[in-house]
């Protein structure tokens, strides 16, 4: 029986990293929108492109190069990513081929076995990043996963995770016994944060009050006390 692939997760620091595309159409587009959320640099190598690619070369977002793949071309010497995705599987063949023979991890869009990577689904609400992979089995059921996870982790997370950040810095500069900060950051996951955002009740001037309630007391104690100013601010749901 062969073997069943498995696959090693990993989250890629792609900012103003070259990432080559070869392909011009709707499955290179959503390779380059992607890419560009995660602040590559991206060239998509072909003839002609997607009117969306088109518009991304005309302002400057990506580096178009109107041509067909050939061997030798500087650009894939140059990526840290290659993503072959013509509509000929020969074609990409020959671009996995060269690539791998460089030491580059290539994605065939038609091909996810042979690939040296793959791409999972992904719910991305600002430093939140969930990513889901079948790996390969089936798109569609990665798909149906991804929209679940919408369903379930709205834009407020979004802010929660900054607002997270926020907190922990400020915790940081004031509190010096490592064990405590640590309790602060635990308990800070059982505060009523995400209602409190729903609800547009912590608002930046919230937010101010929070941290000076923090600041007058960065103890154990401390804790409870923000955790019941936070609960006395939820939205009531009684009735009159």
């Amino acid at each position: 029986m062969k073997r069943r692939k498995t696959y090693y997760p990993l989250m890629l620091q792609a900012e103003d990293k070259p990432c080559v595309i070869i392909g011009g159409g709707s499955v290179a587009e959503r390779k380059a929108e992607a890419l560009l959320e995660a602040g590559a640099r991206v060239t998509v190598i072909s003839p002609s492109c997607t009117p969306r690619l088109e518009g991304w070369a005309q302002d400057g977002t990506i580096n178009h190069i109107p041509s067909t793949y050939h061997p030798g071309m500087q650009e894939l010497a140059n990526a840290l990513l290659v993503f072959a995705a013509t509509n000929r599987s020969e074609v990409n063949a020959a671009i996995r081929m060269e690539a791998e023979a460089m030491g580059k991890l290539v994605n065939v869009a038609d091909d996810s076995e042979g690939s040296g990577f793959i791409v999972p689904a992904t719910v991305r609400r600002g430093r939140l990043l969930i990513a889901v992979s079948t790996a390969g089995a089936s798109p569609a059921a990665a798909r149906k996963v991804k929209q679940q996870l919408e369903e379930t982790f709205g834009d407020e997370y979004e802010a929660y995770l900054d607002l997270l950040q926020e907190l922990r810095v400020f915790v940081q500069s004031i509190v010096e016994d490592t064990a405590v900060r640590q309790q602060w950051f635990r308990h800070m996951l059982e505060w009523e944060l995400l209602p409190l955002i729903r609800s547009g009740r912590l608002e930046p001037p919230d937010r101010l009050n929070l941290m000076e309630i923090i600041h007058k007391d960065p103890t154990t104690e401390g804790m409870e006390r923000v955790k019941d100013w936070l609960q006395s601010r939820l939205p009531s749901t009684g009735g009159t």
